[in-house]
Parts: structure tokens; C-alpha cells; sequence
């Protein structure tokens, strides 16, 4: 994994994907096959790319940021 890249905070005006609080360890995470991009400020990104802005890192995880 590569190391997180840093993002400007995220623009109400471009296209970002839905945020998610911290998970914790012993979580039970469901996937599915498919494939779901992620989007920050209208950049895509992939399943396990991370990103860090204003403090908090997140990894891209079927179409949503996971807070990490």
C-alpha cells in the first residue's frame, strides 16, 4: 500500500463520496464483487487508496471514505 495522499478539504460543489466515521477493530464489514470508485473533489480513487485532509486519513472502501 502506498502511502496516504493528501487532499484539500472536500468542495460541496464537486463530486465526493460519502464519509464514514472511524471503524472500529472488531467490526463486521459486508463487501460485495463489485468494484465501487470513490470520488474526492471530483478525483477518482479506488478500494484501499487513502487520502489525508485536515488531520483525519480515510481509504476509499466501495464507493465510500472509511475514517482510519
Amino acid at each position: 500500500m502506498s502511502d496516504p495522499k493528501t487532499v484539500e478539504a472536500a468542495d460541496p460543489a464537486k463530486k465526493t463520496s460519502k464519509i464514514s466515521g472511524p471503524v472500529d477493530s472488531d467490526a463486521t464489514v459486508l463487501t460485495v464483487e463489485a468494484n465501487i470508485k470513490c470520488y474526492w473533489n471530483d478525483e477518482e480513487f479506488t478500494d484501499g487508496d487513502r487520502i489525508t485532509t485536515e488531520g483525519k486519513s480515510y481509504e476509499a472502501s466501495n464507493g465510500m471514505w472509511v475514517e482510519v
